[in-house]
């Protein structure tokens, strides 16, 4: 079969809905192939695109037109019984859980406790039916902070968002990160047996102080030097002064937050209409300028940000500058 026949409106629908949430690849593979073949797409094409046989393509579109959906599904049961039980299974998915880091100790161990070995192939898909994912670890602060006080002001907050989606009030977060030539190592997609190298010295620090609100508007102030209370209260004074509604301002517990010099100056942002709202101590999720500090380092920043200070100083004012617009996150 050259083509498929024509599709209608609901076959594609459904196909493309398979195409994307189906949990198993080859349902998805081969209902993409369908697609393909409806837009125009030889067989030849398919084949080089999925890397099978013609045969392997006939087969499916075959299964289409006598099937339909359910012959893009396999029958329970097909392909090779599994080497290990479902108790086998389980020892091998705590193993790994044991051992998150290296599958190679992992396999070591089981060969021990198992008396037979598999392959490191066959431990990862074990891996993924159990749930599991390689992703980066994440550091976390939750064991130093007071529970009952995060989830007080995790409701507080619920009811100031509610105020910013009801145009009572504008919920904004406040915070400073900083900038150098050492950069954050994101994941990035590379081609086997090479990697990408991105360069890395010391330098001078770049501290950014930055204001977001929920619709994603941001302004921040840019520092060589290092950061002070005088300077956190010069930068939220300014920022004072440009508000037009009733703000909030949601800021965590560091020592130029907490200092007397601005605690002095509190009552004079809110006959301004700036409220402080201080976060409970270690809880950094509940500030969500920590998303834009984090998609910055990330995903904003080119990796030739990194080859030079001034580089670094040009990328940043560029990203800093489009943050709304070019560069925009969808804050829930």
């Amino acid at each position: 079969m050259i083509y498929i026949n024509q599709l209608t409106t609901e076959e594609i629908i459904t196909l493309n809905e398979m195409h994307k949430n189906h949990p198993l690849h080859l349902s998805r593979k081969r209902a993409h192939s369908l697609l393909l073949s409806h837009q125009g797409m030889s067989v030849p094409m398919i084949c080089s695109t999925y890397l099978v046989c013609r045969q392997t393509v006939s087969t499916w579109f075959t299964k289409w037109e006598t099937l339909g959906i359910c012959g893009l599904v396999d029958n329970s049961g097909r392909g090779r019984p599994s080497l290990l039980s479902d108790k086998q299974k389980s020892v091998v998915t705590s193993h790994v859980k044991k051992s998150p880091r290296s599958l190679k100790t992992v396999l070591s161990n089981l060969e021990i406790e198992l008396g037979f070995t598999i392959s490191i192939d066959t431990l990862k898909n074990i891996c993924k039916q159990a749930g599991l994912v390689w992703k980066r670890v994440r550091k976390s602060l939750r064991t130093k902070r007071n529970q009952d006080d995060f989830d007080a002001s995790k409701d507080e907050l619920k009811l100031l968002i509610q105020q910013h989606k009801d145009n009572e009030i504008d919920l904004c977060y406040f915070d400073e990160s900083g900038f150098t030539l050492e950069p954050c190592v994101p994941y990035a997609w590379q081609l086997v047996g090479k990697t990408i190298e991105i360069p890395s010295s010391k330098s001078k620090r770049l501290n950014v102080l930055g204001f977001v609100n929920r619709d994603c508007k941001f302004n921040s102030f840019v520092f060589e030097g290092s950061i002070n209370s005088s300077i956190v209260v010069a930068c939220i004074d300014a920022f004072s002064h440009q508000i037009e509604n009733p703000t909030t301002l949601v800021i965590d517990n560091a020592s130029t937050h907490t200092s007397n010099e601005f605690n002095d100056n509190l009552e004079a942002w809110k006959e301004r209409g700036l409220t402080i709202y201080r976060i409970p101590p270690y809880s950094p999720e509940l500030n969500i300028i920590e998303i834009i500090w984090r998609k910055i380092k990330y995903e904003w920043l080119p990796f030739s940000a990194y080859e030079s200070y001034r580089s670094l100083k040009q990328e940043l004012f560029q990203v800093l500058s489009n943050i709304g617009t070019t560069y925009k996150v969808a804050f829930s």
